[in-house]
C-alpha cells in the first residue's frame, strides 16, 4: 500500500510538470551547480490519502484550505545527476505587492528518495514569486534563485 501511495504522490508531480510545461513554464532552475525542479499542486491532490497513511500527516497534513497549495522540491547535483537527500531549503513566497511568506521545506521520503516540500496559501490568481535558497552541506553558504507562478 506504501509503494501504490509513492506511486500517486510521485505520479501528481510529474502531473504538475507536465501540466506547467505544456503551459510554457520550465519547472527547473539550475542554481549555481544545483538542478531544482519544483512543482505546485492543490492540497486537495496533494493531501488525498487515507488517514491511516503517514503521507496524511506530511507537514501536519493537508490544509482544508481551498486556497492551499503544496510546493514540492527535488534537488540535483549538476555535474553527477545525483539526487541531493540532506539540503535545507526554504521557499519565500509572495504576491506581487503583497508580503511573503516564508517556510522550510520538510524533507519527504517517497519511494526511497528525498524531496522537499511544504504547504503555502496562495489567495489570489498571482503572479506570485517563489525564491528558493538551498544551502547544501558540501558547500559553503546558501545558493537561491526564483520562479513566477499563477494559480490560473
Amino acid at each position: 500500500m506504501r509503494a501504490l501511495i509513492a506511486l500517486v504522490l510521485l505520479a501528481i508531480l510529474l502531473f504538475a510538470i507536465v501540466a506547467s510545461a505544456q503551459g510554457g513554464a520550465n519547472q527547473h532552475l539550475l542554481i549555481g551547480d544545483t538542478d531544482v525542479y519544483y512543482g505546485l499542486v492543490p492540497s486537495a491532490t496533494a493531501g488525498a490519502h487515507p488517514a491511516s497513511h503517514a503521507e496524511a500527516a506530511m507537514h501536519g497534513g493537508a490544509p482544508g484550505n481551498r486556497n492551499s497549495y503544496h510546493l514540492t522540491v527535488a534537488l540535483f547535483d549538476h555535474a553527477t545527476q545525483k539526487r541531493i537527500p540532506d539540503a535545507q531549503v526554504t521557499a519565500a513566497i509572495r504576491e506581487i505587492g503583497l508580503g511573503e511568506t516564508r517556510r522550510k521545506l520538510e524533507p519527504m521520503r517517497i519511494n526511497g528518495t528525498i524531496s522537499y516540500g511544504a504547504y503555502f496559501d496562495l489567495e489570489g490568481t498571482g503572479p506570485y514569486r517563489i525564491r528558493l535558497e538551498v544551502k547544501r552541506p558540501d558547500r559553503a553558504g546558501a545558493i537561491s534563485g526564483q520562479f513566477e507562478y499563477r494559480t490560473q
